[in-house]
């Protein structure tokens, strides 16, 4: 594998207006890992959120979906828990007013009509589009549409009781620009978007502290991509998340190989541990979220969230695990599920490697396996 990026959850296209859920929170399951949590991306899940409240340490949610849930009543259940807005940075779908909400709060219709100046074109003066023509690229390098994004974030995210900004597509320009249908003149290169988008962090990232709000970008980059720089991003917005975590959302149809599914192994899963384990070693908190497919593939769940206990700090650093459904197939479909929700407890020790590829970890109440050539992992007393 070689270049990863990663796509907005929202795809959506009905129309929801004027429809309301009454939710009432149901018991709480038993609590698992302090560093388990969930994203709900897709109007489908809305009546999973408060499914599992006493479950999940944090939670990513849209916007909109505190018009059907009850926010402070998910709060109350679980105190502990902090809750994040997901808000797109680089650009929002072409929708009528009833459905502006969904991609971002930045809608594409205002920017358009106020801010055309913000839409990326292409030399011909073409809106340039990416993820398959569906979302507009905005431009992430200007410092007026910085502010408000900034500022549309912190209004959204404090009257919506959120504790944080789930900022998606906070995207490395070699694993971003082969998905734009033209190359605008000025981000011509790889670095150009790069450097525009540390721009954004630079810029929005002390806004949101400044506000008591905690940010978490979600970074892609390709395997050739240096990990310096994402090191360097994490530690300017204070968290790191990582989409396709040790897994890609493949395998998971009926008919495909039930072994793999999609599961990273060999080099390609070195590299995204070598990614993880230098975040977590600059103190910042590394949340990894492997999503799309699979409401049942416990092996993958296995897999990617021993992967993760093996560089995981709880202490200082923190971060967490989630194991989503959103976007595909399973969208809808619960995923929680003890061959991820279990709790070892602390870590006694660090991560060791047995033989090359094969890993282990003690935990209080147990150890891990993860053995990357076989793409295997265990639990072990």
């Amino acid at each position: 594998m070689s270049n990863s990026a990663s796509a907005p959850f929202v795809r959506a296209r009905a129309i929801f207006a004027g429809l309301t859920l009454a939710l009432l929170l149901l018991p709480a399951t038993a609590s698992s890992a302090p560093h388990n949590g969930q994203l709900y991306l897709d109007y489908a899940e809305v009546p999973l959120i408060t499914q599992h409240p006493g479950a999940y340490s944090w939670m990513v949610i849209q916007s909109y979906m505190r018009v059907h849930v009850d926010i402070p009543r998910l709060k109350a259940a679980n105190p502990g828990m902090r809750l994040y807005m997901y808000f797109d940075t680089a650009g929002a779908y072409d929708l009528p007013p009833a459905e502006e909400p969904w991609p971002s709060g930045m809608s594409y219709r205002w920017v358009k009509a106020n801010h055309p100046d913000w839409i990326v074109k292409d030399r011909s003066g073409r809106p340039v589009t990416f993820w398959g023509g569906d979302l507009h690229l905005y431009d992430v390098g200007n410092k007026a549409y910085q502010d408000e994004w900034a500022r549309r974030a912190i209004d959204y995210a404090k009257t919506g009781g959120f504790h944080g900004v789930f900022a998606d597509d906070v995207n490395m320009g070699e694993s971003f620009r082969s998905s734009w249908s033209a190359i605008p003149s000025k981000y011509p290169t790889d670095l150009a978007w790069t450097q525009a988008v540390e721009s954004f962090l630079k810029n929005v990232s002390p806004q949101l502290k400044a506000a008591g709000l905690a940010l978490m970008p979600n970074v892609a980059s390709a395997w050739n991509s240096d990990r310096p720089t994402q090191v360097r991003w994490a530690k300017l917005a204070g968290a790191y998340a990582r989409e396709h975590y040790e897994s890609w959302p493949s395998g998971d149809a009926p008919g495909e190989d039930d072994i793999n599914k999609g599961l990273l192994g060999g080099a390609d899963w070195a590299w995204m541990a070598s990614l993880h384990r230098d975040i977590a070693q600059a103190g910042v908190g590394f949340y990894a979220f492997p999503h799309a497919g699979g409401w049942q593939a416990l092996d993958k769940m296995r897999y990617t969230s021993a992967s993760f206990l093996l560089w995981h700090d709880p202490g200082a650093a923190g971060g967490g695990y989630a194991y989503a459904t959103g976007g595909g197939a399973d969208t809808g479909q619960d995923p929680y599920n003890s061959a991820w929700t279990f709790d070892l407890g602390a870590p006694s020790a660090a991560a060791v490697q047995q033989s090359p590829g094969v890993w282990t970890r003690r935990f209080a109440r147990g150890s891990v396996r993860v053995d990357s050539n076989a793409k295997t992992a265990s639990i072990l007393p």
